[in-house]
């Protein structure tokens, strides 16, 4: 139908029970080619905005503060529910199409477009994620603030032994399954270094991928500058981080004048953020 219609240079617009197979396949295919995506969490809605209930923090620590019988006990407000809002937002991806490969390999062609536009989505996704502005698009998890709770390395440069071990300490003590993501220039200095009593560490980075147990992903969207107040490194639970994808997608084939090529679009709407930025870490260098 898809390479038909291109034929046919009419318009495809699949919603409905059509958009459930589109988007399946199309973020289907993101899983298995980013391994980092396939463990956030992922909402999927037609609504302008998504609403995520969350609990802006834990209870109070209980107390023995009662005593038997006794009447009027003040209510703990530590903990109180709440509402994380992500409005999701239009993102467009274009792939031309010659009429060749419409005419001969018009068999094909539906079957490619999945993981075309896979690659596409998925580069917005991760670039959003690890490297956003947040004033309108994804909020990245490096974005100041965008995680509240702040660790600084011990001194002015690139991040050091001494700077991943603190904040794999806070992370594992806090989280149930944290991992820590950095540029991939942080954990080459890491595994080069040659300063003394590391070298255990440095092995169980380069064989596990882990530090103090806790997982590090490497990343080069993720940025790898370290001026002062940069955010060099980031530690959670990565189900705290939720993209909210609408389930209208449009796909249009559209012919433009004096060229035999066909430009296939596709439309979707998506953003995120972290529910809750009080449940991460930041490593800011100094």
């Amino acid at each position: 139908a898809v390479a038909d219609a291109m034929i046919q240079k009419r318009a495809i617009t699949l919603n409905g029970a059509g958009a459930y197979n589109v988007l399946t396949e199309i973020f289907k295919v993101i899983d298995l080619k980013y391994d980092l995506l396939t463990r956030v969490r992922k909402i999927y809605g037609a609504g302008a905005q998504t609403n995520i209930p969350v609990l802006t923090a834990r209870p109070a620590k209980p107390s023995k503060t009662q005593s038997e019988g006794a009447t009027g006990i003040t209510a703990d407000s530590t903990a109180a529910m709440g509402a994380t809002t992500i409005t999701p937002y239009a993102y467009f991806s274009e792939v031309p199409i010659s009429a060749e490969a419409i005419v001969q390999g018009a068999a094909n062609i539906a079957g490619e477009l999945p993981s075309i536009f896979a690659d596409a989505f998925a580069a917005a996704m991760m670039f959003g994620m690890l490297d956003g502005t947040g004033d309108g698009v994804m909020t990245s998890l490096f974005t100041d603030g965008a995680l509240t709770k702040d660790t600084n390395c011990a001194a002015a440069g690139i991040p050091a032994w001494k700077d991943f071990i603190g904040l794999a300490g806070k992370a594992k003590a806090y989280a149930h399954k944290p991992v820590i993501i950095t540029n991939s220039t942080f954990v080459g200095e890491l595994l080069s270094s040659t300063a003394a009593s590391v070298e255990g560490l440095k092995m169980e980075l380069l064989t596990r991928s882990n530090i103090r147990g806790v997982e590090v992903i490497e990343s080069d969207y993720a940025p790898a500058t370290y001026a002062a107040g940069n955010v060099v490194a980031v530690a959670l639970d990565l189900s705290n981080y939720v993209f909210a994808i609408a389930r209208e997608m449009t796909i249009e084939p559209v012919k433009a004048p004096g060229t035999a090529v066909t430009y296939y679009q596709a439309v979707n709407f998506m953003n995120a953020k972290p529910v809750l930025a009080a449940n991460g870490w930041q490593l800011k260098a100094v």
